[in-house]
């Protein structure tokens, strides 16, 4: 393996994936994927070491910026 950015990194895999292809799997994909970001975001805010208030802050304006 060759080592990039300090990261023992193997060679690529390749990987097949099959995308839905109803309106109706094609929005639960897009459902779990947000709850996927939204988990990971909460997961991010509660590891900061800052006040309540600053991880609002700091919410509000990803939430603002989803929505551009």
């Amino acid at each position: 393996a060759q080592e990039v950015d300090g990261l023992n990194r193997s060679a690529p895999i390749e990987i097949i994936v099959h995308y839905p292809t109803t309106d109706e799997g094609k929005k639960e994909l897009a459902r779990r994927v947000s709850e996927v970001h939204a988990d990971f975001v909460c997961a991010k805010l509660k590891a900061m070491d800052c006040p309540t208030k600053q991880k609002l802050e700091l919410l509000n304006t990803v939430v603002a910026a989803k929505k551009m």
